[in-house]
Order: C-alpha cells, then structure tokens, then sequence
C-alpha cells in the first residue's frame, strides 16, 4: 500500500504532482534522490530538503551521479 500526497497541481505534461509514501511512511520520492534515482525537480518543488538529499548524492557520486555529465530528464527530451 502506497500513499499520495498532493495539492491537486498537475505539469505541463498531465501527470500529478505528489509525493508518495510506502506502508511504513518512508518518502519514496525523497528516496529516490538520496540515492541517486531522480533529481530535485525545483521548478515543482521549494523543498530545500530534496536539494540537500539531491547534494550529498552527487557528492558520493551514485546513482545517475556515477555519470560525470549526466543529463537531467528535462533537457534530454
């Protein structure tokens, strides 16, 4: 069981914007940037606690941070 926690804001694109919540209240959206899954996406979010999760993994360079230049989601389309 998974939890979303929204405002009811959507992105250019449609898709919800949220944060999800696994059965034992972990962030998983703040789980995927603590290791290196996804990136702070700051145009949807003023959550400075993602920008510091999003720091320390390119710091320990894991995940997509392994990449030297790795290209964010947003330009690569």
């Amino acid at each position: 069981m998974v939890t979303i926690l929204s405002k009811g804001y959507f992105d250019r694109n449609g898709r919800l914007i949220g944060e999800i919540f696994d059965a034992d209240g972990i962030n998983i959206n703040k789980e995927m940037v603590r290791l290196g899954m996804a990136w702070h996406f700051k145009k949807y979010s003023d959550d400075m606690s993602y920008d510091k999760l999003e720091i320390e993994a390119r710091d320990s360079k894991i995940g997509l941070w392994k990449d030297k230049e790795p290209v964010a989601p947003w330009d690569f389309r």
